[in-house]
């Protein structure tokens, strides 16, 4: 029972906070983060044009205005994370999976001596049933949240982790590998998923076809759904793993993003898509 209840919930947090995900420059980022915290085993992408991401943001401000996370309830941190520089030998130690490591470089890259181990975390959501309803309603849902779940903790497990830098013979860095356990939440009963799910779908602010994409994930109770926007980012194929690649354009670095067996992956650094490709493949 205390499963269900985990991946119910992440079922519906995912396709609640797609509505209002990619549409509000200021919730894109608070929404990410928020995204971050239910259980992933697997990524799949859905695709997303400025044109819908346009139009669903015009229905929100007309039916909402400004939405801010903090409206719908408190978070506590219980348990703070730490970072740590350590060997990679003694940072394996802590981590409840085992640590990748590329089984060649591109010439003129080296491991670094340490790595650094994010350990892992705990927090509670204490969720505000009512103007989560208020939010569902202007967007016209019709299943609501059980007026009993205000108050009542969502345990947030943050997940461990470890950074590996690939830095340059010469000096400086070049690329940062990322792998992360995949993070958990557990909420309490009283949600039916199934049935909010069927509901959000049919909002009428979703795109036609951006309804049928999220319906016809099966596994919906397990998948982390990424935008997809043509002309951002690429698709890359990692072996029968599907990565998305694409270029912050805030610091110019390129980023490559994958799930594989529950762990989520990331590169960022100067190396481009088939430089970053390469060295996924390489992962042992």
């Amino acid at each position: 029972m205390k499963k269900h209840r985990k991946i119910g919930f992440t079922a519906i947090g995912v396709i609640a906070l797609l509505t209002v995900a990619f549409t509000l420059p200021p919730v894109r980022q608070a929404t990410a983060d928020f995204l971050s915290l239910f259980r992933v085993q697997q990524m799949q992408t859905i695709k997303v044009t400025p044109e819908q991401m346009d139009q669903m943001a015009e229905s929100i401000r007309s039916r909402v205005g400004e939405v801010n996370l903090q409206q719908f309830g408190a978070v506590e941190v219980i348990e703070k994370p730490e970072l740590l520089t350590l060997s990679l030998a003694e940072a394996q130690k802590q981590l409840p999976f085992t640590v990748k490591v590329p089984s060649r470089l591109p010439k003129g890259l080296r491991l670094a001596g340490t790595v650094t181990l994010f350990t892992g975390g705990l927090a509670e959501f204490r969720l505000q049933a009512e103007p989560v309803n208020r939010l569902l309603e202007s967007l016209g849902a019709e299943a609501l949240l059980p007026a009993d779940l205000s108050g009542k903790a969502f345990r947030v497990g943050i997940p461990a982790g470890v950074r590996l830098t690939c830095e340059r013979t010469e000096g400086g860095q070049a690329v940062l590998l990322d792998q992360f356990a995949s993070p958990e939440m557990t909420a309490p009963p009283g949600v039916n998923a199934a049935a909010l799910r069927k509901s959000l779908l049919n909002l009428p602010i979703l795109p036609s076809d951006l309804r049928n994409q999220l319906a016809a994930i099966e596994d919906w109770q397990n998948t982390m759904v990424v935008p997809y926007a043509e002309g951002r980012m690429e698709k890359v194929d990692l072996g029968g793993r599907e990565a998305l690649y694409a270029k912050n354009m805030h610091t110019g670095k390129n980023s490559l993003f994958w799930v594989d067996e529950g762990i989520l992956y990331r590169l960022e650094g100067d190396l481009d898509k088939e430089g970053m490709a390469e060295l996924a493949r390489s992962l042992r």
